[in-house]
């Protein structure tokens, strides 16, 4: 039987081995002013250098040496129902901190300071009613940016959400009636959703990702990624290689992108596996041949699509390629990643694929949202019309003849 230290082959690094697979291990003992003794290791990715390896090892000293401090606890004092609802929103947003993601935080932060503190911020928790709430949204449904434009629905929808969160929370924990009952969110009855409703139909998909490679070739995994899978885009750019198993056709979605970092969880903070569309996989393995030679700070992180410098690229990365391809195609659409979101979305259901099997592959929550991303062409609503049963055929009406 093989002597377990035999299994790892000390590199001319301290601290690095080298395991028969190939792959590196950072390993480090470090005595703590108390006197213990305190080991880590850490197997690197497949592709990790022994340059990355050594950084590894002077990290974890570093950790251990100095540790960072414990996460902050809240100190508050307990809410009274005689604290302002401001107070009461600094502490609920300081426990919301801790299990949001940082652009969900973000995103909460600006809705209460800018949308909904100004307006009830100053009113005792228990002065805020039913009336207190529908004032706010009417409010909110009248207010304007600092251009004079109108909020859109969704965007009011979501300072809704905010409030109605915090506000039944505050009920709770106060032992007050919720103030949110029979509250509808604001709306702009003239205004229509800015959410783009159009799809494309499979040859519209064909034609993008055929201006794809005339226009944007650089890009074009990218967006036959998103073509083809239907991920969001801040999920395309945390995916990592670790995550895509091109041998068995898969890819697993469990990161994001929040405000520039990867983070170790997706919106619906679950994971889901995407079976690999056959074309998928021939694109993804020359692009996997072409990232190998990518310089060392590019492939650093072991993202599929870095940018430059080697940090994950932002949503709208590719807005300037869709705006090219959008031209070579000649379509007045809009197009973006959420449309091939909901593209991919309609393109299932016309096929008749199981909404189960469906919300698997989007990571839609709820049924709600796998109906709402649907949407139907002229030609499907001309197709359902002529089945209608009209009674028996009519005979066209004879244009009249002029009389003589």
């Amino acid at each position: 039987m093989m002597n377990p230290k035999d299994k790892l082959k000390p590199t001319r690094n301290p601290g690095v081995f080298r395991r028969p697979d190939g792959r590196l291990l950072a390993k480090v003992s470090v005595r703590t002013p108390d006197g213990r003794v305190v080991v880590r290791k850490q197997l690197l990715d497949p592709d990790a250098t022994e340059a990355d390896a050594v950084r590894l090892v002077l990290t974890l000293k570093e950790q251990i040496k100095n540790p960072p401090p414990p996460p902050s606890t809240l100190t508050r004092p307990p809410p009274t129902t005689s604290t302002t609802v401001a107070v009461y929103a600094e502490g609920w947003l300081a426990l919301r901190r801790q299990k949001l993601k940082p652009s969900t935080a973000y995103t909460y932060a600006v809705a209460l300071g800018n949308h909904i503190l100004p307006r009830i911020g100053w009113m005792q928790c228990v002065a805020v009613t039913r009336a207190s709430v529908e004032a706010w949204t009417i409010w909110a449904q009248q207010k304007a940016d600092k251009a004079g434009n109108a909020y859109s629905n969704d965007t009011m929808q979501q300072w809704w959400r905010v409030l109605k969160a915090m506000l039944m929370d505050m009920a709770a924990e106060l032992g007050l009636p919720d103030p949110t009952v029979r509250v509808s969110p604001p709306v702009r009855p003239q205004q229509a959703f800015k959410r783009e409703q159009r799809t494309l139909d499979a040859d519209d998909l064909a034609r993008l990702l055929e201006a794809a490679k005339a226009v944007a070739s650089d890009r074009y995994p990218e967006v036959a990624l998103l073509c083809l899978t239907g991920m969001r885009a801040g999920e395309l750019y945390g995916l990592k290689w670790d995550c895509v198993d091109l041998e068995r056709g898969v890819i697993v979605v469990r990161r994001s992108i929040s405000l520039g970092k990867v983070t170790e969880t997706t919106k619906t903070k679950s994971q889901r596996t995407v079976p690999l569309h056959p074309l998928l996989i021939e694109i993804l393995t020359a692009h996997r041949a072409a990232w190998t030679q990518l310089s060392e700070v590019r492939q650093r992180a072991n993202l599929v699509f870095p940018s430059d410098a080697g940090t994950p690229r932002t949503a709208n990365s590719l807005d300037r390629s869709f705006l090219n391809i959008a031209k070579e195609m000649k379509t007045d659409l809009n197009l973006g990643a959420q449309v091939l979101r909901r593209s991919m979305n309609s393109n299932l259901l016309r096929q008749a694929v199981d909404r189960l099997t469906i919300r698997s592959i989007m990571g839609h929550t709820t049924e709600q949202m796998t109906a709402r991303y649907y949407g139907a062409g002229d030609s499907e609503k001309m197709a359902a019309v002529l089945k209608l049963s009209v009674g028996p055929k009519l005979a066209p009406v004879a244009a009249e003849t002029p009389a003589e």
